[in-house]
């Protein structure tokens, strides 16, 4: 999801099918971006709309002959998106990127240009994440996270590690090495603790917060056997100074219970924000912690048949994504779709 402030204006995903956009011929997956109605109907979604064109395409509009995966978008608090990042086998996206090693790339929204970000990179290019700005780029490529200006220039290797993620202000970047989640802000490494799928806040008056899931227990509080949403806070330099039970019944509160999975944290999560995470007990149900008031909420569910996954949120929290089979409003395909749901109106758009 786009994270501009409160407008939200774009959600990006990948998919093989073919009858998104026209003349889409190519056989491969691609990625997409869609872009949410203008004006009430884009805030109550209770139908389809919006539009919906294809990213992983070159600067001249050539669908890309190869397989287009993992889109980011960005935007900010302050800057409206306009770029969406993705991993791509294609050869004829770029005129430096002539073979068929997969590569990450940036498309310009505004201006229709495509640009390799991967650049001198030889081992395979993948997992894109992209700050909020359009500045630069993580990825991933030979067990080792790089960071790469969309401007131009060579990579730069952070360290060792895979699923990295860009704070929407650019101040920060977690990823995992083996079973741990670090960070890299103010120019110092960190580790946050044993975990995976790591997000982090923006600079929220000089602390970061990440969130991530983890099955190991680090509060008294957690008894459950399964994994749990966490939430540590870490200033400039040294470790995490507050630890946070997130999949709790409420702040202070005792696990949900099942399996719990970090799906984003807002912009100033660590003092007032929201992160967003699935539960996975006899249903699914998709929730949002609220770090104001300490409380949870449901936002969606779904039977254990049709899990919610790939749950994302936006900048504030106002609008999140997932991906579900279960038949949602515009869908009744049972097939695995794209949900797009306000937290206000509570409606959800395929």
């Amino acid at each position: 999801m786009s994270g501009d402030d409160r407008q939200t204006r774009y959600a990006a995903f990948d998919s093989t099918a073919t009858n998104l956009v026209p003349a889409d011929t190519n056989g491969e997956p691609d990625a997409f971006v869609w872009t949410r109605p203008a004006g009430p109907a884009g805030l109550e979604l209770s139908a389809p709309g919006g539009t919906l064109q294809r990213a992983s395409v070159s600067s001249a509009g050539a669908q890309a002959d190869g397989a287009s995966t993992r889109p980011a978008l960005d935007g900010s608090m302050r800057r409206a998106p306009h770029c969406v990042a993705f991993q791509s086998t294609a050869s004829n996206l770029a005129p430096d990127d002539v073979d068929p090693v997969s590569d990450v790339f940036v498309r310009d929204l505004r201006s229709g240009r495509t640009r390799l970000i991967s650049r001198g990179i030889a081992p395979p290019a993948e997992d894109a994440s992209i700050d909020g700005a359009c500045r630069r780029v993580a990825f991933v490529a030979d067990g080792a996270i790089y960071s790469a200006r969309v401007a131009g220039g060579m990579p730069e290797r952070v360290a060792a590690g895979a699923d990295p993620h860009f704070a929407r202000d650019g101040t920060a970047i977690v990823w995992v090495r083996g079973a741990s989640v670090l960070i890299r802000r103010a120019g110092r490494v960190a580790r946050v603790g044993p975990g995976a799928d790591p997000t982090v806040s923006d600079d929220d008056g000089h602390r970061w917060a990440v969130s991530f899931d983890t099955s190991a227990r680090l509060t008294r509080r957690d008894r459950n056997r399964g994994r749990d949403v966490y939430m540590r806070v870490l200033g400039p330099r040294g470790g995490p100074s507050r630890t946070d039970l997130i999949s709790a019944t409420r702040r202070g509160g005792r696990s949900l219970g099942g399996h719990s999975f970090n799906g984003g944290i807002t912009a100033f999560a660590a003092t007032r924000g929201i992160v967003v995470f699935v539960n996975e007990r006899a249903t699914s149900v998709l929730y949002f912690r609220n770090n104001n008031s300490g409380n949870i909420h449901p936002l969606a569910h779904a039977p254990a048949s049709s899990p919610i996954s790939g749950a994302v949120t936006s900048a504030r929290a106002n609008f999140v994504a997932f991906m579900s089979t279960a038949g949602f409003v515009g869908d009744t395909a049972g097939l695995p779709a794209v949900f797009f749901k306000h937290l206000i109106h509570g409606e959800h758009a395929a």
